[in-house]
């Protein structure tokens, strides 16, 4: 069994990049870089999928175990004159050490020639990955390049070190494995490790079979013997794809909990990954897991959750005449496609936005653009005007045309995550910057002020209850006092009351009559009630008593209240009245003056409930 060492990179005659340079490639990006890493992996997991199969995107945070400890140290610990200069002796040798690992099956493994200085015919996964940096994938409609993927691994390491186990198909052998180790250090010369002959390094090394001046993976069962010593993920038969494992995560930004990471992983993968996602792809969509401690974390459902459920309804209306081509006049070009999902809320509460989406752009309810090109996978949220109430919210997807794919692409940054005109020329750069002039010209209608409301309004903020993200906005009605009998009934809004003035001369002005007065008490509350939600809202009522009570629910939209639901639809529906002598049911109540009572509303999920109260005294028309 060949006995795996590491290998330091000395600088060639010829210059070789440092690993300052590959590190460089990322900078410091304004996400957090667990985001950056799921962007990045998922995107090597899918450009590498295989055709007619579902592909698998499993994040994996563990625990060496002490089994497994004694060949960790045994295996990866450098030479000592390597070992100043490789963070990797230090993490093997300790307790605890934690891995990150991203399990990729459905796809094809890193295949192709194991140097760099050999031609391929077809694939060179293996060369691109683990040996050259900022080598164009040959993916078609593929998202990038491999540099700025493999900078975001090692920068995660704390120890700068990433393992690499993976299976593909070699002509003429069939399904085989390969593992092989890589660190990025400091450049440094041998002068510092009291080498006899002085020269220059690198700062890159590899883990694996030396051969000289290069080092070959462990392959077939030697791989695979050494990935079991390890712990690592075992392949079945006939399975294919790629095991990354970076040692020592930072998790620092979790104050090292296990649990809020993967969390925020699932979080992050949903809100990255979700056009990929979605069923009706079949075969032809991403499969992710999350799973930390033994315990699996449930990867959101971006149908289900609320915002992303918009993006969501605004991507399937794409292939649909509710959506449009957004074009380019000179030169005439489509630009893609483009839908939008509108919608009235309840404003979001600052506790119930995740991280996952204030790094994704969306720090609560939404008023962006989704970018995406061919692969599907989200660039960006791209931020639109504010709405001019905040019970309005909007989503909105953008597909690039898939004949344009290139010029996006090429407009990308490093990072994946936008789309810069600037760095483009010709009409290249045309059809990006008018991209954006489409944009703005569809979402400039959001910069209009909201109407002024008919009603009084409250909203609740809805985070606290899962997923139901309904809402309601609370009103109670009163109707002007009559001139000739001064008015039963009435509301919170009160009504105009008779005048000493008025009536013919010499007859006595009508002696006003006391009103009947109804008033929102309070904001409207989400509570349980027989294991659903439902929303309640407080009344106070006064005046002339009995007083009957009449409860008016709408649904509320773009356009003001939605009187008649269309056909099939379902309504809010009055679930109960809570008096001081306990429930009623219906409709109506009649209550004793004065008095506070709570209405219960069953609402509609996924809407805006309007409720309206009217009162009046008992044998007086309410209207």
């Amino acid at each position: 069994m060949t006995a795996p060492q590491w290998w330091s990179q000395p600088f060639p005659p010829t210059g070789a990049i440092a690993s300052e340079g590959i590190r460089n490639q990322l900078g410091r990006p304004p996400v957090d870089p667990l985001t950056v890493f799921v962007r990045e992996t998922a995107q090597n997991s899918w450009d590498a999928r295989l055709p007619g199969l579902p592909t698998t995107y499993r994040l994996e945070l563990t625990t060496v175990s002490p089994t497994h400890r004694p060949a960790w140290e045994r295996l990866l610990t450098p030479p000592p004159p390597t070992q100043p200069f490789l963070g990797v002796g230090r993490a093997v040798g300790t307790p605890n050490l934690r891995l990150l690992s991203v399990v990729d099956r459905g796809t094809k493994g890193l295949g192709g020639p194991t140097r760099a200085d050999e031609l391929a015919d077809d694939r060179r996964d293996w060369v691109s990955f683990v040996l050259n940096v900022g080598e164009k994938r040959d993916t078609f409609q593929g998202g990038g390049t491999y540099g700025y993927g493999k900078a975001v691994l090692y920068r995660l390491s704390k120890v700068g070190t990433i393992l690499v186990y993976t299976r593909t198909e070699v002509p003429g052998q069939g399904p085989t494995s390969r593992l092989i180790g890589i660190a990025l250090g400091d450049s440094y010369d041998s002068r510092q490790r009291a080498d006899a002959e002085a020269r220059p390094y690198t700062g890159r090394h590899w883990w694996g079979d030396v051969q000289g001046e290069h080092v070959e993976p462990l392959v077939g069962a030697e791989a695979d013997g050494v990935a079991r010593m390890l712990g690592l993920r075992p392949f079945a038969d006939h399975e294919s794809g790629t095991t990354l494992t970076v040692l020592d995560p930072d998790l620092e930004d979790f104050a090292d909990d296990i649990d809020a990471a993967a969390r925020h992983l699932a979080d992050t993968i949903a809100w990255q990954m979700w056009p990929i996602m979605l069923p009706e792809r079949g075969d032809r969509r991403l499969t992710p897991e999350v799973v930390a401690g033994g315990r699996t974390f449930e990867v959101p459902d971006p149908a289900r959750t609320y915002p992303l459920r918009m993006f969501v309804s605004a991507y399937r209306r794409l292939p649909t005449e509710r959506a449009m081509t957004l074009e380019c006049k000179s030169p005439r070009k489509p630009l893609g496609r483009f839908a939008l999902e509108r919608a009235v809320v309840v404003p979001m509460s600052p506790d119930s936005v995740t991280q996952a989406a204030e790094y994704a752009g969306v720090g609560g309810d939404p008023h962006h653009v989704c970018l995406m090109r061919s692969p599907e996978l989200v660039v960006r949220y791209h931020e639109g005007p504010v709405p001019g109430s905040v019970n309005k919210a909007y989503a909105g997807v953008f597909r690039a045309d898939d004949e344009l794919d290139d010029i996006y692409a090429a407009a990308e940054p490093p990072t994946h995550d936008q789309w810069v005109h600037e760095q483009l020329t010709g009409h290249a750069k045309t059809f990006v910057r008018v991209t954006f002039t489409r944009l703005r010209e569809q979402l400039s209608a959001f910069r209009a002020p909201a109407a002024t409301a008919t009603t009084t309004s409250s909203g609740v903020a809805l985070g606290a209850a899962s997923n139901f993200l309904g809402g309601l906005v609370a009103a109670a009605f009163a109707e002007p006092d009559s001139p000739a009998t001064g008015g039963g009934s009435g509301g919170g809004r009160g009504g105009v009351g008779g005048s000493a003035g008025g009536g013919r001369p010499g007859r006595p002005s009508p002696v006003p009559r006391e009103r009947v007065r109804v008033a929102a008490v309070g904001e409207p509350r989400v509570e349980d009630r027989d294991g659903s939600v439902v929303v309640a809202q407080r009344f106070a009522v006064s005046g002339p008593g009995p007083i009957r009570l009449d409860a008016r629910l709408a649904v509320a939209t773009w356009e003001g209240r939605e009187e008649e639901a269309p056909a099939g639809a379902p309504r809010p529906r009055v679930r109960c009245w809570v008096t001081p002598t306990g429930e009623r049911r219906g409709d109506v109540c009649v209550v004793d003056s004065p008095a506070e009572v709570d209405l219960l509303v069953d609402p509609v999920p996924d809407t805006v409930t309007d409720i309206g109260v009217v009162g009046a005294t008992v044998g007086e028309d309410a209207t």
